[in-house]
């Protein structure tokens, strides 16, 4: 199953004349520190699942392309956006044809998708302006998706990790925007109950991660670690290398961890990107890609095996005039993350997110170019990338 997160969408990565909201996690991670204000947070309560409406039309172009979850080398589920709502897209091919299953304007994008076989799937949507957080739900394949409400303490959703088909947990932002909250369902998602956890913080443009290698293992990351042993019964909290908001996370193995770090401009060239990882289930964290060469930031990370993961972002190029030419990149490592290789792909500007299918080399892959989303797939961990086709409406 899938465990990856999409990261933080860059304005300057979109199409010409769109804009799309920053997501306000309400600290502003500088190099003197972190700076925060804030009001009260909304308490929460378990609410039950409502029926679906009746989706509305497809999307007639989709501008980019946010979260993928992979159950094999032919089935996958991605989510996207266009400037009126979000789609959840699916193919049943490897990725040569994709079709739109299920269209929402209720979210502004597709923040999270986990799919634990090739019946049952479940997303999040990043809400769209005075609506509330919610999960998408198929447990047919895609035919019928069910819309399930999110505790009220769940205000913004950002993440989410299936540690199978019934546990699965849920972290983004409480109702004051500055706070981590999570939710937590133990029956495949129609019910989900807010999760007590030791207060966390993230940067601005940095999401919360999630990933639960078990039902009783599970870590999220932000300006700390936390992490569980029993099922969220209790969280324990690490200190991370100097207090850094690691961002989108995937464990392979109860132990076996890997985080993306990205430092934030305007400007590609004042980005910074970074990869931890952990050997201790998000305990310790060691860097092992330290400020790469004009690598903008990572916007998720998958790993097939404890040794193999592919992390996805986007890399620039100077140019004159105080300009930069985009590409999306990836980042492959099969020794632990001890040696990365580069690999880039033109005409795309940004990836957010991939999956990478267990016991093969296969990778899809997505994002945005400067006219409409992007979908790749790779067939060697990400080496080469090829471009697929996006669905038509």
């Amino acid at each position: 199953m899938d465990r990856d997160r999409h990261g933080r969408r860059r304005l300057n990565a979109l199409a010409p004349g769109k804009t799309r909201r920053w997501r306000v996690a309400g600290l502003v991670f500088a190099v003197a520190g972190l700076v925060a204000s804030g009001a009260m947070v909304i308490a929460g309560s378990a609410v039950t699942a409502a029926a679906a409406p009746a989706a509305p039309a497809a999307p007639a172009t989709l501008t980019g392309v946010t979260a993928v979850s992979c159950v094999s080398a032919s089935r996958c589920w991605a989510g996207a956006y266009d400037a009126s709502g979000s789609a959840i897209i699916a193919t049943a091919d490897g990725g040569a044809t994709w079709k739109v299953e299920y269209a929402t304007t209720r979210f502004d994008d597709i923040a999270g998708i986990d799919c634990t076989s090739a019946g049952h799937c479940l997303a999040i949507g990043y809400a769209a302006e005075d609506s509330s957080a919610a999960f998408l739900e198929t447990t047919d394949g895609g035919e019928i998706w069910s819309t399930h409400a999110a505790p009220k303490s769940l205000a913004l959703a950002e993440a989410i990790s299936c540690a199978n088909g019934l546990d699965c947990w849920a972290v983004g932002l409480a109702g004051n925007r500055f706070d981590a909250a999570m939710a937590h369902t133990a029956d495949g998602g129609s019910v989900w109950t807010p999760e007590s956890i030791p207060a966390l913080q993230t940067a601005m443009a940095s999401p919360f991660g999630i990933s639960c290698a078990s039902s009783t293992v599970c870590l999220v990351t932000g300006e700390a670690a936390l992490t569980t042993a029993n099922g969220g019964k209790t969280w324990t909290r690490h200190a991370v290398p100097g207090g850094v908001p690691l961002g989108p996370v995937t464990c392979p193995s109860a132990k076996d961890c890997y985080a993306v770090f990205d430092v934030t401009s305007a400007i590609p060239s004042h980005e910074q990107a970074y990869l931890y990882t952990s050997a201790n289930g998000g305990v310790t964290w060691k860097d092992v890609l330290s400020a790469p060469s004009h690598v903008a930031g990572f916007g998720g990370i998958s790993c097939p095996s404890t040794t193999t993961c592919v992390a996805v972002g986007g890399g620039y190029a100077p140019q004159g005039g105080g300009t930069d030419t985009l590409y999306g990149l990836s980042e492959l490592t099969s020794t632990s993350g001890r040696h990365w290789a580069e690999s880039t792909v033109a005409k795309v500007q940004e990836l957010f997110a991939d999956s990478c299918v267990t016991k093969t080399r296969d990778c899809i892959a997505v994002g945005l170019a400067r006219a409409a989303g992007v979908i790749l797939k790779s067939a060697n961990d990400g080496v080469t990338w090829t471009s697929e086709p996006l669905p038509k409406a």
